[in-house]
This record gives C-alpha cells, structure tokens and sequence, in this order.
C-alpha cells in the first residue's frame, strides 16, 4: 500500500474554510440564546460536540485505514483527501483508496446505536422511535462522487465515471438498514473489505498513477471545476513522482508470547 500525501497548505486552506464555517455556526448559537452567560454556554457546548465529534471521526477514520494496509501493494491510499467542487471550495473524504478495481471515495461514520436509511433518507432510534436526522451520510457521498467524477473528467482524458464508487461504512454501529440508498453501505469492516476485493478490475497501473498524481498535485490557488465535463480532449497526463511513503510492516506477537 502506498500512503499519498497532498499539499500542507492545501490543509490549511480547508481548514481556515471550515473554521469560517463552525465561527459562523457558533455565533448563530449564541444568537439564538440571546448572548450573555446562556449565549456563551450554548456556543462553548456546540464547540464542545464539534470537537467531540472530529476525535471520533478521526478513531474511525484509522481503524478503516488500518484494514486498507492489508490491500495489495500497488494500490494507493490518503487520508483526509481534498478535492476541488464546482464552488471553488474544497470538499473532504475521508479515505481514498485507488486500486485495479476502481477509485473508492470512502465516508467513515462512527456511529453508535441503531440506523436505517430508506432512498437515502435517514433515521437513528431513541428508544422506541425512530427519529429522522438532517444530514444524510450517502447523500454527503454521492456530492463527493460527482465532484470527484467532474474533477477527474476535467483534468484527464479517457476514464469512465463508473470506474468510482463512494461507499459508506459504519464500522460500530449495533444496527443498520438500509434499502435503495444511492451508495453502497458497509456494516463492518468485513463488509466493506468484501466491496474493495470483489469487484472488476477496470484501471491499469499507469492509469492508478496518472488518478494519484492528480490528486497529489493539487495546489493552492486553484480553479472551481467547471459544473459540466469540458468535452475538449485533455493532453495525455504523464505520470511523475509521487510524494508517498511505503507503510512499514507490522509486527505482531505468537500466542505463545
């Protein structure tokens, strides 16, 4: 497994994009509160859960990543990989992984408790209800397979848009159902291990590279991608050093000691 690495200031450019995002959030708790002691409370709870939140995200994002080592040695792997939207923004994922069979846009949800989704629309149960939630994680992986999709028709020629699959995995969660939903969901790691090795070869190893080097050599500023693919025929994307490490190997001890 090779490890890839994106650009340092791609980072902190995201990360200066979300904190906007989480101040605007934070005052608009305040607000809601109606400022003072109440306001700050409610502000410094939200702060709170978003950090909370992010320590999670980050616990599952590693275990995902740690069944990804196991996978063949040509493919690649990043973490926490940025991609350009038509917005002219960056969009996180939280795992990439790019093999013979395919790009895998991988959304890692390290939620508890019991879940069902029915055409993408999602509900937890407290209790002996079951309660509808706003932000739908396949609908959050489908915009990440389409930006991904536009990004990569724009810049390279000759990949079809089904070589990329955006699936969802709940590697804790008690209980899950889901029917009809717009991406593959994967209860366990087993689950989603079973989708990255079954499936159809369709890239070739120049054309792996040619993906990863794109990726890694996103540079800030960059371009919005235009909302439809450009239908001029790109140049032919030649394949240059990647910035990546090779994972040493792990060693693990007999039962006898």
């Amino acid at each position: 497994m090779k490890i890839l690495k994106q650009s340092p200031l791609l980072k902190e450019h995201f990360d200066r994009q979300i904190d906007r995002k989480v101040t605007a959030k934070r005052q608009g708790v305040n607000e809601s509160l109606g400022g003072g002691v109440l306001g700050a409370f409610g502000a410094g709870l939200f702060q709170f859960e978003q950090m909370k939140n992010q320590v999670k995200g980050t616990i599952g994002e590693n275990l995902v990543s740690m069944l990804a080592i196991s996978l063949p040695e040509n493919w690649f792997m990043l973490k926490n990989a940025l991609i350009p939207t038509t917005k002219g923004k960056l969009t996180e994922i939280d795992l990439l992984l790019i093999g013979e069979p395919g790009v895998f846009l991988i959304e890692v949800k390290t939620w508890k408790g019991s879940w069902t989704a029915y055409r993408d629309n999602w509900k937890r149960r407290e209790r002996t209800k079951w309660i509808p939630i706003e932000n739908s994680p396949t609908q959050q992986s489908v915009y990440h397979k389409k930006m991904f999709q536009q990004w990569l028709n724009h810049s390279l020629s000759g990949f079809n848009s089904d070589l990329v699959m955006a699936p969802v995995v709940f590697p804790v969660a008690k209980w899950l159902k889901v029917r009809e939903c717009s991406v593959p969901v994967c209860h366990g790691l087993a689950e989603l291990r079973q989708l990255l090795t079954h499936k159809e070869n369709k890239l070739n190893l120049q054309q792996m590279q040619q993906i990863a080097t794109l990726i890694v050599e996103l540079k800030i500023p960059f371009s919005p991608i235009p909302k439809k693919p450009s239908k001029k025929t790109c140049p032919y994307f030649t394949p240059t050093k990647l910035a990546y490490r090779r994972e040493a190997p792990r060693c693990t001890k007999s039962a006898s000691g």
